[in-house]
């Protein structure tokens, strides 16, 4: 028999955001795996997830994955992580990886995927999509994300350093989502603010956890200290 490993997206941080396939993915295996930043912090999959645990005759394992932008350090913690999964996983039956949002969107196991499955051929992977943190924020909000014809963009705002891309994009899109974006607000506040564009920002952190905060506007989150888990959502249009 094959051994199934189902890769599921939990969604944004609310444990009833789990989608119903997911959840029954989940309940059907032995061995939970889930990703934990290496600096010692617990991990937040395993915090959505525990609602929907038994712990009686699941086990859950963490993979501690480096969260830095140097290839050496994570390259050494898939490989370590990779090797974790293919030593814990049954030999049949069913395993479960599980991660925040949706596995397709900067998911952690797109780096894994490879490196278990060339020491676990056996290994049937199946990925169980999840909720994004931004449709979820929308949704919060009441705000569309895009109507009729508009177009949307996505970025990974922790690695945008340049208002004047920022500024490029909001002239070609409708809509500008801004994933990570807790370093990168404060650097395109005045630029936002000189396209007339400050009462159209919604900033959420955190979403789906008790501590979860939603700001409407940049005057809102002015002097806040924003956590890595932030979105921006920038709409040109009301």
């Amino acid at each position: 028999m094959n051994t199934h490993l189902f890769v599921i997206g939990l969604g944004p941080g609310d444990p009833e955001l789990l989608t119903l396939k997911g959840l029954k993915r989940l309940q059907a295996a032995s061995v939970v795996f889930v990703p934990r930043s290496c600096d010692g912090q617990d991990s937040l999959a395993r915090q959505i997830a525990v609602p929907h645990l038994d712990l009686t005759r699941q086990r859950v394992v963490e993979l501690p994955l480096v969260m830095v932008r140097d290839a050496d350090q994570c390259i050494e913690a898939w490989e370590a992580a990779a090797e974790v999964m293919a030593r814990e996983m049954p030999a049949n039956g069913a395993a479960a990886y599980l991660l925040l949002g949706d596995p397709s969107l900067y998911g952690t196991f797109t780096y894994l995927a490879g490196r278990l499955l060339a020491r676990r051929p056996d290994v049937t992977v199946e990925i169980v999509p999840g909720v994004h943190s931004y449709s979820a924020a929308a949704a919060l909000a009441g705000w569309p994300l895009a109507c009729g014809e508009e177009r949307v963009a996505i970025l990974p705002a922790a690695y945008e350093d340049d208002p004047g891309l920022i500024r490029q994009l909001l002239t070609e899109f409708d809509t500008l989502i801004l994933l990570k974006a807790n370093k990168a607000l404060p650097r395109l506040t005045r630029m936002l603010r000189a396209m007339g564009l400050a009462d159209r920002v919604l900033i959420a952190e955190r979403l789906g956890f008790p501590d979860q905060r939603v700001f409407h506007g940049l005057a809102a989150v002015e002097g806040a200290s924003l956590n890595y888990l932030s979105l921006a959502i920038i709409r040109r249009r009301d």
